[in-house]
């Protein structure tokens, strides 16, 4: 079942920009349907939409986590993301 995931951590546009084309190198992640950032001045907040919390996990674990700790410094505790089922979601044009 799709989910949705919400994170919020401390880190500056230029920082998450560094992060998002760190785990893009290679395509997108597997099982990820939507992904959007907003910059609230000094902290952002990403919601994704995910194939299931499983795809998540494995993307979080196996790329997001090491290379967000690589460019951000692992000083504190990594963001503990919100995950929720969705009952639906569309997609409209891009």
């Amino acid at each position: 079942m799709a989910v949705r995931v919400t994170m919020e951590f401390p880190a500056t546009a230029e920082q998450y920009d560094q992060v998002n084309e760190a785990v893009d190198a290679d395509g997108s992640p597997e099982g990820l349907i939507v992904h959007s950032a907003v910059d609230m001045g000094g902290t952002m907040k990403v919601v994704d939409v995910w194939e299931s919390a499983e795809a998540f996990g494995a993307f979080a674990e196996g790329k997001l986590g090491p290379k967000a700790a690589e460019i951000l410094g692992g000083d504190g505790p990594a963001p503990e993301p919100q995950i929720e089922e969705l009952h639906n979601y569309e997609v409209h044009g891009s």
